[in-house]
């Protein structure tokens, strides 16, 4: 934290090319020194102010280190947790790619057809699952089919980023040591990461099972993604800082300078918990073990933070220290008999009430010590900081919910709010809808008038939206041209009615499309899913039947309503 700049610096994501922003903090300006008289005899009295001088100004340093004692530890108590939290904002972006690979790789596992296919073998099944044209089109970059003795059964492939295609070795290989000492339990999804072809990927197995979950696995299917630039991008979006992933060389050296070791709390995936930081004079280096499919060492993390916070209070404490020493020399006896009164005491008080912020985290509070003086002073620096560290939080978590082009929700905040909605049904049970809606023909849209056109035109949409919305309903953009209503409390009939006219209205921009097969200006095509207040389930299932209805809905025509009802009836269309 050095150079007088602000605590929480705006970090770029990761090969982004962004600069570094700091917002400056204002301190407390040193007092000038005192000019001295010519030297002289002292007398008695001059001698007894001369005494009291230097005993106040010892109670004076006594002051400054009490201060010392108790405001730069809870100045380090705050610069701690902020690193801490931003390690586990970081490795639970890590862990959430995990955990969205395992949600596919366990439906895979659950599915009937698989099931059979490892029973009786079928190249028709294979071809159209795993074979080249059905992985070009796939999210995935392997998935291979595992027996249950162990041997490869079916492999799939799409190319990586840097042009290589995976090998089922990769796979495979370390695969069979880890199940040696680690047998798989039924019924368990497992996830870890690894190299394939020199590119970090994503990777997780399950046992095939019938989808009823009883009987005996009859093999294991096994997934990679890819983690790209985008998905790395995302992470260190969400976790507000860049960070970067170096190859594993061995642990940091056991005599770098101020080298800790924090224990992390438990994440889904991930079993190590350790988290070094190293400190120096300007910034704290946060380095995390990443372990391949055998825990052995893959990788290692690396973030660095500036320590702004702790430069500032030093500098606070040293502008204390001067003021103290001028006001002394200053003062004498007077500030002797008020040194408890004017610096002991509000010294105390101030420690306690960082102490009791740093135990709420209420980064928006302020201290409150109307004062003219040094104290006065130190606690408009303390309050400067704590409104810098508060708008920074506050941007960060607008920034984590928000998209940035059209100014709803993003899908995090959408998955979220649709969670959030089902634990909500659980308690109390009403009808609840999910509209899917993906702008039709929209590359074209592009290439024909532009990104910034395109832009305009989803922005557009995004504002539609929100006119169509209720107080309690959720507009969101979750890809690129596709959005999502969550309309709680809303039955099948009411949602439809919304579709329809959300889709004329959208009409009625008159937003125009040239390139367009269905219409001259820009349509939409809409799915709807609605959960009724007697069905079970996930949000995922909700969502996959929004999602069948919107593909329905562009199977028709395009330009259309579709919606699906659950769990399995004929699409309904209108448009």
């Amino acid at each position: 934290m050095g150079g007088g700049s602000g605590f929480l610096p705006a970090l770029p994501l990761r090969g982004s090319g962004a600069k570094l922003y700091r917002y400056d903090c204002p301190y407390v300006p040193a007092m000038g020194q005192l000019r001295q008289g010519p030297r002289a005899t002292l007398g008695i009295g001059p001698r007894i102010v001369v005494m009291f001088t230097l005993v106040f100004s010892l109670m004076g340093g006594l002051g400054l280190l009490v201060m010392k004692n108790s405001l730069l530890p809870a100045f380090d108590s705050i610069e701690k947790r902020f690193a801490q939290d931003s390690a586990k904002r970081l490795l639970s972006g890590f862990d959430e790619q995990l955990s969205g690979l395992s949600v596919l790789n366990r439906d895979w596992a659950y599915w009937d057809e698989l099931y059979r296919h490892m029973l009786r073998p079928n190249k028709a099944f294979e071809s159209s699952n795993i074979g080249p044209p059905a992985m070009s089109t796939s999210n995935l970059n392997a998935v291979l089919f595992i027996d249950r003795k162990g041997r490869a059964a079916g492999f799939g492939a799409r190319a990586l980023g840097n042009g290589l295609m995976p090998r089922q070795e990769d796979l495979l290989e370390p695969l069979q040591r880890r199940w040696v000492g680690k047998p798989v339990p039924a019924q368990s999804t497992q996830c870890g990461l690894t190299f394939m072809q020199k590119v970090l990927a994503s990777v997780c197995w399950t046992p095939i099972v019938h989808s009823d979950g009883r009987g005996a696995s009859v093999g294991m299917v096994v997934m990679a993604r890819e983690l790209n630039d985008s998905a790395l991008a995302a992470i260190a979006q969400n976790a507000g800082a860049a960070f970067s992933i170096e190859p594993h060389t061995g642990p940091p050296a056991a005599a770098a300078p101020a080298l800790l070791t924090w224990e992390l709390p438990k994440f889904l995936h991930f079993a190590n918990r350790s988290l070094t930081a190293q400190y120096d004079a300007s910034s704290i280096t946060l380095r995390y073990q990443l372990q391949d499919l055998e825990a052995r060492p893959l990788a290692w993390v690396r973030m660095r933070l500036e320590r702004n916070l702790a430069a500032q209070a030093q500098h606070i404490v040293s502008d204390v220290a001067v003021q103290l020493a001028v006001v002394a020399l200053a003062t004498g006896l007077v500030l002797l008999l008020t040194v408890h009164l004017w610096l002991v005491r509000p010294i105390r008080r101030l420690h306690a009430d960082l102490a009791s912020l740093t135990a709420s985290r209420r980064w928006d509070s302020v201290l409150a010590y109307d004062r003219p003086d040094e104290i006065g002073a130190l606690t408009q620096g303390v309050n400067a900081l704590l409104k810098v560290l508060s708008e920074q939080v506050e941007a960060l978590e607008t920034l984590s919910s928000t998209d940035a082009l059209t100014g709803i929700a993003n899908r995090r905040q959408f998955d979220e709010r649709l969670a959030y909605e089902f634990v909500r049904l659980a308690r109390r049970p009403a009808p609840l809808s999910l509209l899917l809606l993906d702008v039709d023909h929209f590359k074209r849209y592009n290439d024909l008038y532009g990104h910034p056109m395109g832009d305009i035109a989803l922005q557009k949409i995004g504002r539609l939206l929100q006119q169509f919305c209720r107080q309690q309903d959720l507009p969101a953009r979750i890809g690129g041209e596709e959005f999502a209503l969550l309309l709680p409390e809303t039955d099948a009939a009411g949602a439809i009615a919304l579709a329809d006219k959300l889709r004329l209205a959208l009409h009625g921009l008159a937003i125009a499309h040239d390139h367009s097969p269905t219409d001259p200006l820009v349509t939409a095509s809409i799915g709807i899913a609605t959960w009724g207040s007697d069905h079970r389930g996930e949000a995922s299932a909700l969502l996959l039947q929004a999602d069948e209805a919107l593909y329905s809905a562009k199977r028709s025509g395009r330009n259309r309503v579709c919606h699906r009802r659950y769990p399995d009836l004929p699409a309904q269309q209108s448009g």
